[in-house]
């Protein structure tokens, strides 16, 4: 099975927001989306299942993120439990993923997200997952039963790292 761990791209700090829960994304994060909705349409594996954190700028680029993952009829699932949640409570929701679900994504926020790639990996391999980092993992065994240090991972990415997009 596969897990994506992905951080919401760029957000707007000066958009007037009332909320941090309200801020939208930057130019930056609504240039991001299609680039890497184009990546992501090309690689392996394609989430047919979304998790999202209910945020504004977590749930714009969950949207990005199931468009990459169209061929898959992506489902996006917003889940207030997942804003500003640390690691334990991320694997938690995961956990939730339906078993019939063979590959799923989580679009959250740092610095949980960050710490949860690390305890997933058993190691740490990101001191900070950038703003629409992409972290993919080989899972074992049923999502109810997976735990820190039981995945393997196969790739990490951002959006400075994709390759320049065709004309």
């Amino acid at each position: 099975m596969k897990l994506w761990l992905i951080r919401h791209a760029k957000s707007d700090w000066s958009s007037g927001a009332a909320t941090d829960f309200e801020r939208p994304l930057n130019a930056r994060g609504e240039r991001d989306g299609p680039r890497v909705a184009a990546w992501l349409a090309g690689e392996p594996d394609p989430a047919s299942w979304i998790w999202s954190s209910d945020a504004i700028r977590a749930l714009s680029t969950a949207d990005f993120v199931a468009r990459g993952f169209a061929a898959a009829g992506a489902q996006v699932v917003a889940e207030h439990r997942l804003y500003d949640a640390g690691p334990e409570r991320l694997l938690e929701v995961v956990r939730e993923t339906p078993p019939e679900v063979t590959s799923a994504a989580l679009v959250a926020h740092n610095p949980g997200l960050t710490v949860l790639v690390n305890l997933l990996a058993g190691e740490t391999i990101s001191q900070n997952l950038p703003t629409f980092g992409v972290a993919r993992f080989e899972v074992p065994g049923p999502w109810a039963e997976l735990t820190f240090g039981r995945a393997e991972l196969e790739l990490l990415t951002s959006p400075k790292h994709l390759p320049e997009a065709r004309p």
